[in-house]
């Protein structure tokens, strides 16, 4: 068990004067009430609780935990009404009231990050959001500051490339076009105005070139339990699901219902060395290894958002991710420079020597 009030400490750095408010979605109805929602509620408790116990030495404020129903998507649209104190409360207006001197954590079991963290540069307020989260996370106990080195350096290269060129245990590969974004470090530090962040933190994340014109293209496979489908990219969209099977077929239809859901949305870099496999997206994602999404990004600096798809009820972001553990692996990522250089900073789902050498100095 990690130290809860550290933590709170270490990422957000609290001051006094400024209001914490926790966010969790928790069925109104008895009957939809899972050990899993009662696990996470009685997490959200034992933050609440801390950050109370702080705010006494700290001087800030603590508002009542704010529940609302769950979505039953990742990053779709929050619904218009929450309780709050026991009471009914407008759910948008109170996101949309949120300013500079606000911290907002959102424990829940479907992600919040989109319709959360896309408020974030209009409103300046701090955010964390931690879809998933259970106590028992390992990548909590991490040598924060070990992975904001990290993070960094991921992010730098990721920046400095035009592209990444990233060859599976399949055969398949594809090419990233990462001209015209910067990338971005999830570091575990939210002491910003206008920022936000995963937790438990540790990668660095670039939203691909996706504008009309865009040189990603190539072929993605990925595990679905014991089928492989391969997604063909042209232009930054899955485009076709080249496979058969019953599986394929399913996802053949579900892009096909709203194209916008194949934008590749993220390539990402672990760098949480406390991070394992416990097939939870929050902290698999982390662990030090690639993934890549399909879905929207304007919060996180792409071209997607929410009022692109068909209907709002489509909007998503969701994460494919490949370990040293996983069945199928990333057998090398090539980052290509200016002036053609080219640089290999992963092989078998593992970072480089040169890449190690760095995190080490």
């Amino acid at each position: 068990m990690f130290d809860i009030e550290k933590l709170l400490i270490d990422v957000f750095a609290p001051v006094k004067g400024e209001n914490f408010i926790l966010l969790n979605d928790f069925p109104l109805k008895e009957v939809d009430f899972t050990a899993e929602y009662l696990e996470r509620k009685d997490m959200v408790k034992q933050w609440h609780k801390a950050l109370e116990k702080l705010s006494e030495k700290m001087g800030f404020t603590v508002e009542p935990i704010i529940y609302y129903e769950p979505t039953k998507a990742h990053s779709g649209p929050l619904p218009e009404e929450g309780l709050q104190n026991k009471e009914n409360i407008d759910l948008t207006n109170k996101l949309d009231s949120f300013g500079k001197k606000d911290v907002v954590i959102a424990i829940t079991k479907f992600s919040s990050t989109g319709p959360i963290h896309s408020r974030l540069k209009k409103q300046k307020f701090r955010s964390a959001t931690l879809p998933g989260a259970h106590m028992d996370m390992s990548a909590f106990s991490a040598d924060y500051k070990l992975v904001a080195k990290k993070a960094k350096i991921l992010s730098q290269k990721l920046t400095d490339a035009k592209a990444a060129i990233v060859t599976f245990s399949t055969g398949h590969e594809i090419y990233f076009d990462l001209r015209g974004y910067d990338a971005h470090a999830d570091d575990g530090v939210c002491q910003e105005s206008g920022q936000g962040i995963n937790l438990p933190s540790g990668e660095a994340y670039i939203t691909p070139n996706d504008k009309p014109g865009s040189k990603t293209i190539g072929f993605l496979p990925v595990y679905y339990d014991k089928h492989l489908v391969v997604y063909e990219v042209q232009e930054n969209k899955i485009i076709d699901v080249i496979t058969d099977s019953p599986k394929s077929r399913e996802m053949q239809r579900y892009f096909k219902e709203d194209p916008v859901r194949g934008n590749i949305a993220e390539l990402g870099l672990g760098c949480n060395d406390k991070a394992t496999f416990i097939n939870n997206i929050l902290q698999d994602e982390k662990i030090e290894g690639m993934h890549w999404a399909y879905g929207y990004n304007r919060y996180m600096g792409g071209s997607i958002d929410v009022a692109d798809f068909k209907d709002p009820l489509n909007a998503v972001h969701m994460d494919i991710i490949y370990t040293t553990d996983a069945k199928l692996k990333v057998k090398r990522i090539t980052l290509v420079y200016e002036g053609s250089k080219r640089e290999v900073i992963m092989e078998n789902s593992r970072y480089s020597f040169n890449i190690k050498k760095l995190f080490n100095n």
